[in-house]
């Protein structure tokens, strides 16, 4: 029988000084796959998403239980020097630090890269910030919605005929998130050629450019706006969502090899001989014929109805699910993506399990969400503080 490995990032020292979503989401991927991530907060302003949403389990903030498990937790008074030295003490030690302050912060507390490499020089920092380092926001606050809206996603979000949208999950500080853990990786490889580590930045604005790439290559050629389609895709007729008789559901035809099948299918078999839409550019050229009347026909059959039928052609097809549906789906179920946890406040609940599969190596959930400063006393003792020295350290309230 083989001997279970190690999680890949086991021995891995993380510090992780960030707030709501980006960055707690980047320690969260590092932890599940066994990196000893320490989230430092201050008593006085502490992790906003501990209580940001109205929704809490045994006094616990459902966002916080989720995006910080697997980690530990201490507090730090980061704007008294014996705080300051406390950390430094701490980074000395990390392979690791991810931090989400406005633009300058970090450097006015004295615990920027330029202030920590010298007694580090392995150590990797990265910078998760709304608008990047440079330019003339470089210290301006920002959060997910500005990020979406400087990015251009909310001006190509919406209904043609309506304003702009903001997108429903916040993508500007999940892909932010994500980046932030690829750089981080990237960057641990780069150190075992070099011996030295470095500064990483990444921000939820270029995450969002990111996100562009397939449409901005076309602007670019082309200087075209994409301007707001709905559910719909400037190159594909019909590619939308369609109300049905009890729902909603989405459709694509994107090859003309399955538009008569479809056309077949829809009880409309005289539109697969229509000159106006027997190809893929004479639809989104007669999209306005032609998306009427595939509205008029998919309200007189139910979602199951369509899907059954739609599939047996294999026409791209899917419910336009809800959260309830979306959880319940087979296919979601049979992704395992939604685990349940064990919190010795919150009892049992409903979580994301960890999005990448290693077949030897797995992320897992090990750990609860870490109450407001549970471990400083443990993580100090390692960086080779004396009880008296904490408890010194904690009535002047530093610690």
């Amino acid at each position: 029988m083989d001997m279970p490995s190690p999680p890949p990032l086991e021995g891995l020292r993380v510090l992780e000084l960030a707030h709501l979503i980006a960055g707690p989401i980047c320690g969260m991927y590092l932890a599940d796959m066994g990196a000893d991530v320490v989230k430092v907060e201050s008593r006085d302003a502490p992790d906003a998403g501990r209580t940001v949403y109205r929704a809490f389990r045994g006094g616990e903030g459902v966002l916080h239980l989720t995006v910080n498990r697997n980690k530990r937790a201490v507090c730090v008074d980061l704007r008294r020097p014996e705080g300051l030295a406390v950390f430094r003490r701490l980074a000395e030690r990390a392979d690791v630090i991810v931090e989400a302050f406005r633009g300058g912060a970090a450097e006015r507390l004295g615990i920027d890269y330029a202030s920590l490499r010298a007694a580090n020089p392995r150590l990797i920092y990265c910078s998760l910030s709304a608008f990047g380092p440079g330019g003339p926001w470089h210290d301006k606050p920002g959060l997910d919605a500005l990020a979406q809206a400087l990015g251009g996603v909310m001006a190509i979000t919406g209904e043609p005929d309506g304003g702009p949208v903001l997108c429903g999950a916040p993508v500007a500080d999940t892909i932010g998130g994500l980046l932030a853990t690829q750089g981080i990786l990237t960057a641990l490889l780069a150190r075992q050629h070099s011996g030295q580590g470095q500064r990483v930045d990444v921000s939820l604005l270029d995450g969002m450019l990111l996100a562009h790439t397939a449409r901005l290559s076309v602007f670019h050629e082309t200087g075209e706006e994409p301007g707001r389609r709905g559910s719909g895709h400037p190159e594909i007729v019909p590619y939308q969502a369609f109300r049905a008789k009890d729902d909603w559901i989405f459709v694509a035809v994107w090859k003309d090899a399955t538009w008569r099948p479809f056309c077949e299918i829809i009880g409309r078999p005289g539109l697969a001989d229509d000159p106006r839409f027997g190809t893929r550019e004479t639809r989104v050229a007669n999209r306005a014929a032609l998306v009427p009347v595939l509205v008029e026909v998919f309200v007189d059959k139910n979602v199951a109805e369509w899907m059954e039928a739609l599939e047996r052609a294999d026409v791209l097809c899917a419910p336009v699910a809800g959260y309830a549906q979306m959880i319940a789906h087979p296919q979601v179920v049979a992704s395992r993506m939604i685990v349940e946890q064990d919190h010795p406040r919150a009892g049992r609940f409903k979580t994301i399990a960890t999005p990448v599969r290693f077949e030897k190596t797995p992320g897992t959930i090990r750990t609860p969400a870490p109450a407001l400063g549970e471990h400083t006393r443990e993580v100090l003792r390692e960086i080779g503080y004396a009880d008296g020295e904490i408890e010194t350290l904690g009535a002047r309230g530093i610690v």
